[in-house]
């Protein structure tokens, strides 16, 4: 019961990263080419974070978008 109270506190979050993929993706605008995808878990919360980038980064910079 206290575990789930502690959730509405702010905190930072301490984000697990998941998955990272790379794929082929359509673009916003009509075109097609790679995009990374990284879904995350917060080990505090247990919230979940899904994000696109519409390019190819590395594992490097998908974790330091993370914080």
């Amino acid at each position: 019961m206290i575990s789930r109270l502690l959730a509405f506190l702010p905190h930072a979050h301490r984000w697990r990263i998941m998955h990272i993929t790379r794929c082929g993706a359509q673009f916003p605008g009509g075109r097609q080419g790679m995009c990374t995808a990284v879904l995350a878990q917060c080990t505090g919360c247990g919230i979940r974070l899904h994000k696109v980038f519409y390019r190819d980064i590395s594992d490097a910079q998908a974790r330091r978008w993370l914080g």
